[in-house]
């Protein structure tokens, strides 16, 4: 019985029976609790509801207008009922997934939303796309249960200290966290292909001496943009940051300028359009970024629980590593 109607109830029950027994077995409780539920419904209300007499129970005219609205009452409890039972069955159908939005194209990322989707349609699936920064946040604070990201794990005291700012930690976040890596990819060199760099296996760092490189923001973190910034600088190189200063964008400046491109190594074909690239690693350099799902450090709700399982389950069948 609903705790927050349960005198209304009791004095509904009494009102259409005209009897105390009557409306206890009608309610299933005992006759002894519903006298007290009506006595503490008068106290609070502040007028008598019933005449009692040895032969019989009637309203009184305060009971006979109180009558209708104790009704409705009920009614509109049972309806609010209704509408938080279907809240709550919603919410656990329903569950958002942080991506940012350039990782759309990533083929372990396209392919476990594709497989989780076909495996539990039971299950409404939201993908949230804004700026990873965010997303990493919310799912710090509890906002977000789950987020597929692009980053490298650094201490989380260092990434609290960077995090301060906003958009200053856009592929960054803390390595202690829970979360399933299901692929590392290599910070590296895209190269025309008719360029004499090309020819090396790895990019040694005498070679880029007057070079001009397109790369990323700094806005991207420092500790991956210091070191390789740092590098390519000491090594003679001119560092081009483009008007779109994200990693799709940087490669697609180095493609059309035809000129070497940091690489993240996650976003495009670079054989497209006949511009074709080649990717190298570079002397000096040893970053690299996973494509992981980050959870929450609070209670997972159960649709979330389901699609951490699921992705544990598909990154344990591509033996990638879980973390």
């Amino acid at each position: 019985m609903d705790l927050e109607t349960k005198p209304l109830r009791c004095f509904v029950a009494v009102a259409e029976t005209r009897s105390f027994t009557k409306a206890a077995e009608q309610l299933h409780v005992a006759q002894p609790t519903l006298s007290t539920q009506i006595r503490e419904l008068e106290k609070h209300v502040g007028f008598a509801l019933f005449d009692r007499t040895t032969r019989k129970t009637e309203l009184t005219r305060e009971g006979v207008a109180f009558l209708e609205h104790a009704r409705r009452m009920i009614a509109e409890s049972e309806k609010l009922n209704e509408a938080i039972n279907a809240l709550r069955t919603e919410g656990a159908r329903r569950l958002t997934v942080g991506a940012a939005f350039y990782t759309i194209d990533i083929p372990e990322r396209v392919g476990l939303i594709e497989r989780f989707i076909a495996a539990h349609r039971e299950i409404i699936l939201d993908i949230d796309n804004r700026w990873q920064s965010e997303l990493v946040a919310d799912v710090l604070k509890g906002r977000l249960d789950l987020a597929l990201i692009i980053g490298m794990g650094i201490p989380r005291r260092d990434y609290e200290a960077v995090a301060i700012a906003p958009n200053n930690a856009e592929i960054l976040y803390p390595d202690d966290m829970r979360r399933l890596v299901l692929r590392r990819e290599r910070v590296e060199l895209l190269i025309p292909a008719e360029s004499p760099l090309a020819e090396h296996d790895r990019i040694p760092l005498s070679a880029l001496r007057g070079s001009r490189i397109s790369i990323f923001s700094p806005g991207h973190g420092a500790q991956i943009y210091g070191p390789i910034s740092e590098t390519l600088r000491g090594a003679g190189a001119e560092l081009v940051i483009p008007p779109e200063a994200n990693g799709i964008g940087v490669e697609r400046y180095g493609r059309q300028f035809r000129i070497p491109a940091v690489t993240l190594g996650w976003f495009s074909d670079h054989k497209s359009q006949g511009n074709e690239m080649v990717r190298r690693p570079l002397e000096g350099v040893d970053l690299w970024t996973d494509l992981a799902l980050i959870a929450s450090p609070r209670h997972m709700r159960p649709a979330a629980r389901t699609f951490w399982t699921f992705t544990a389950d598909e990154a344990h069948g591509a033996t990638t590593d879980v973390a």
